[in-house]
């Protein structure tokens, strides 16, 4: 019989190792991993998060809310929990499944890099239900339209548009050789953020900054002016609609409700197995 020093030991291991498999998007082993740490401790909350994450990530919705519940049962305001039971509720309600997060998560997305990466806000993201599909970490894209920058999953969903000014800037830059990465890291409709990442800087931009106010959401007074059908169907505007005036988002600065930054996945330590656990457990 294992002494409670070894049991702990071992869980600890499987529990790295759970952590270890969603980063690399390996969810049928992060689900058995957790399974074998909650065999061994049911109350293991954080074993609990990751094995919704990995029922989430599946496709089993059912399962996955059975056991984000499970959580709030034993802590009613646990964050991870809350967020992926409304999460669930939203895709339930549309019968809409997850979009599996395939690619590995990049760490350094999510390391606050002076003037090289920005956590932006979108402005008119697309229904709930569609961005609810796509989990933190997983990997979006930048392309332009009608001189924005809009936003898309990797499967070619729509998820939102930066701001105008931002875009702007954006755009330039990658028209002059930048090169940037993006993944998602607020699925909130309410919220929706993303991290971009400069990957290469183009010699035509060695003194120019992609990202000046990195420490701070970006602002602008101008207005956004989309379609106000464009999610409604789909994407497709109808030739003889009329352009609709949307008011961008506002700041996170005038949010006095909006979670600390901790509870988000964005600043990771490179050497900080405490942070990918964060992420991997949403």
């Amino acid at each position: 019989m294992s002494s409670p020093t070894e049991t702990g030991i071992r869980t600890r291991a499987f529990a790295d190792q759970a952590v270890q498999a969603a980063l690399e998007a390996d969810w049928s082993r992060a689900f058995e991993l957790n399974t074998k740490i909650l065999e061994a401790n049911a109350e293991d909350l954080e074993a609990r998060n990751r094995l919704g994450r990995a029922l989430l990530e599946t496709g089993r919705l059912e399962e996955a809310k059975t056991a984000y519940a499970e959580v709030l049962k034993a802590e009613p305001n646990n964050p991870i929990a809350l967020r992926n039971v409304a999460r669930l509720g939203t895709l339930l309600e549309h019968k809409t499944k997850t979009n599996p997060t395939k690619s590995k998560t990049q760490p350094r997305l999510f390391i606050e890099d002076m003037g090289k990466t920005g956590i932006l806000r979108l402005i008119n993201p697309a229904p709930a239900h569609v961005v609810a599909k796509y989990s933190p970490g997983a990997e979006a894209e930048l392309r332009e339209r009608d001189g924005l920058i809009a936003v898309h999953a990797r499967d070619g969903e729509l998820l939102g548009f930066l701001e105008p000014k931002v875009g702007r800037r954006l755009l330039d830059l990658i028209n002059t050789g930048n090169q940037y990465v993006v993944a998602v890291v607020s699925n909130d409709q309410q919220n929706p953020r993303v991290a971009i990442r400069e990957t290469l800087q183009s010699p035509q931009n060695a003194q120019r900054i992609s990202f000046p106010g990195h420490h701070r959401p970006a602002e602008t007074k101008e207005r956004a002016y989309i379609k106000g059908n464009f999610f409604r169907f789909g994407g497709d505007e109808e030739e003889d609609s009329e352009d609709e005036e949307t008011e961008p988002t506002r700041s996170s600065s005038d949010e006095e409700s909006e979670p600390a930054v901790a509870e988000e996945p964005l600043a990771v330590e490179a050497d900080d197995d405490d942070d990918d656990e964060d992420e991997a457990d949403e």
